[in-house]
């Protein structure tokens, strides 16, 4: 209940908000001393954002021949749904110009770009056309061929894959008897994610509750616990992050614990983040700057 209400309290600060300011969504990235341990450590962090402030978000990493590239979400004013981009970027903060890998009549978004020996694929969200589909890269970064659809009839986002003692499983966030995709985590586990028999995990939905449970990028180490970034989106979607403790993660059973939470206290101008991805000593991460209307 004390949820709810300080919902409807933060919808109506945000009516207020959207009075006197504009907001987009923006990148921020990093190379560490260590591996993430603490929040402090994203705090100095690059920052890109879109040129006309619209929307760059929902990023993923990957590194291939000692390059460094970002995959995210774009969208513009042109093209009416969200797309999936990439650019490279380099240890001093700078970066190329974006470019479109997969612009499609359907949203997409939350390009989850992973390898599986030595190709990478990407699991995009495609809940628009109520599958989850998979991708090969043909010519990276660029060129990308559609691989098969994991699951069909099925609304689903944020499908994020993570190779487990032996098995593949999916995290992803159904709106099945519910009444927003945060409200529950569901899981899915295979043997072989090329070839896949997917078999719904027997506790699902593994996380049921109050938009706190949407994946937030993939399950990373920190400070030597392996945790689930998830959104918590009750006070506004994106209002941030919270990192979940797997403590148990079989075909059998699953559990979890919420470990930290991760504001956006780096910058007093930003008010949310919903994705936060991070690979040995290095992180990448979305957040909504806010500025003053003109």
């Amino acid at each position: 209940m004390k949820r709810i209400l300080f919902k409807k309290w933060y919808k109506h600060q945000q009516k207020q908000q959207a009075k006197k300011f504009d907001s987009h969504w923006y990148m921020r990235f990093g190379w560490l001393n260590q591996p993430l341990k603490h929040q402090e450590q994203l705090k100095n962090l690059f920052e890109i954002h879109s040129p006309q402030k619209f929307t760059f978000a929902d990023c993923f990493y990957a590194q291939e021949e000692n390059r460094h590239f970002i995959f995210f979400e774009e969208v513009d004013d042109v093209h009416p749904v969200g797309f999936l981009s990439v650019l490279e970027i380099f240890k001093d903060g700078t970066y190329t110009e974006p470019q479109t890998i997969l612009k499609l009549d359907y949203h997409l978004s939350y390009p989850c770009v992973f390898k599986v020996e030595n190709d990478w694929y990407m699991i995009p969200e495609t809940s628009a056309k109520r599958t989850v589909e998979l991708w090969k890269c043909v010519e990276f970064p660029l060129k990308w061929e559609k691989h098969s659809n994991i699951l069909e009839s099925i609304e689903a986002v944020d499908t994020t894959p993570f190779f487990h003692e032996g098995l593949w499983y999916l995290f992803t966030s159904t709106r099945r008897n519910c009444k927003k995709f945060g409200d529950r985590l569901d899981l899915f586990f295979t043997e072989d994610i090329l070839t896949p028999n997917w078999q719904e995990h027997p506790q699902n939905p593994v996380c049921q509750g109050h938009q706190q449970f949407r994946m937030a990028g993939k399950p990373f180490i920190y400070n030597g616990k392996l945790v689930r970034p998830s959104q918590d989106s009750l006070k506004r979607y994106g209002g941030n992050i919270e990192l979940k403790e797997i403590l148990e993660l079989s075909p059998t059973a699953y559990k979890e614990q919420l470990l930290e939470v991760v504001l956006p206290d780096w910058n007093a101008e930003d008010d949310g983040c919903h994705t936060i991805n991070a690979e040995e000593n290095f992180v990448v991460l979305d957040a909504i700057r806010l500025s003053a209307k003109k």
